[in-house]
């Protein structure tokens, strides 16, 4: 698929930075299409971000527990965390498992980028898979109050079937792992 293929039936002939923030702008693009309408698209500009499904020996899953201001609850989610700037998405995952987890990953595989909500966000994030760590230790300063929680297979699929597990990108991982485990494919 050519990555600019509809474009060619639209033009955009204004845009806008109406907030520029820490983690997202919001770009407000004014779009004329071949019947002259002008529609207005609103775009959330986000950092790149990291996810990481981790599991151990025993084959049990780390997930986190922690608050999200934009849901207000706290969420069970896979470790996951922004790129920072001049950082490659492999040394995010491997510093925000350990910033979240406590874990050192020794190594990492990547299993897809994908976006976000592609309707409105340019978010990416970049899932990583490791079986392969060590235990380190947690920052002394953690303001995000994370748990790491270690989860059979059975019960993540009952935590997400009771509607308790709500995160895409923990969902979409685990489904992964899954398909990858039945077809006994190597990680």
């Amino acid at each position: 698929m050519t990555k600019n293929a509809s474009n060619e039936s639209r033009n955009i002939v204004d845009t806008s930075y109406p907030y520029n923030g820490n983690i997202l702008d919001l770009r407000v693009d004014y779009v004329k299409f071949p019947s002259g309408d002008v529609k207005i698209r609103e775009i959330v500009e986000h950092k790149p971000a990291v996810a990481i499904f981790i599991v151990n020996q025993d084959g049990k899953i780390c997930l986190v527990s922690q608050y999200r201001h934009a849901v207000d609850t706290d969420v069970l989610e896979i470790p996951a965390g922004l790129v920072e700037d001049g950082e490659t998405p492999y040394d995010a995952a491997i510093r925000e498992l350990q910033e979240e987890t406590g874990y050192k990953a020794l190594n990492m595989t990547k299993v897809s980028d994908f976006y976000t909500s592609p309707g409105f966000s340019t978010e990416m994030i970049h899932l990583y898979y490791t079986s392969d760590f060590i235990i380190s230790k947690l920052p002394e300063e953690n303001e995000e109050h994370i748990t790491a929680l270690w989860f059979t297979v059975e019960e993540i699929e009952s935590e997400i079937m009771a509607g308790n597990i709500k995160d895409g990108k923990t969902i979409l991982a685990y489904y992964w792992y899954c398909v990858k485990r039945i077809n006994h494919a190597t990680i």
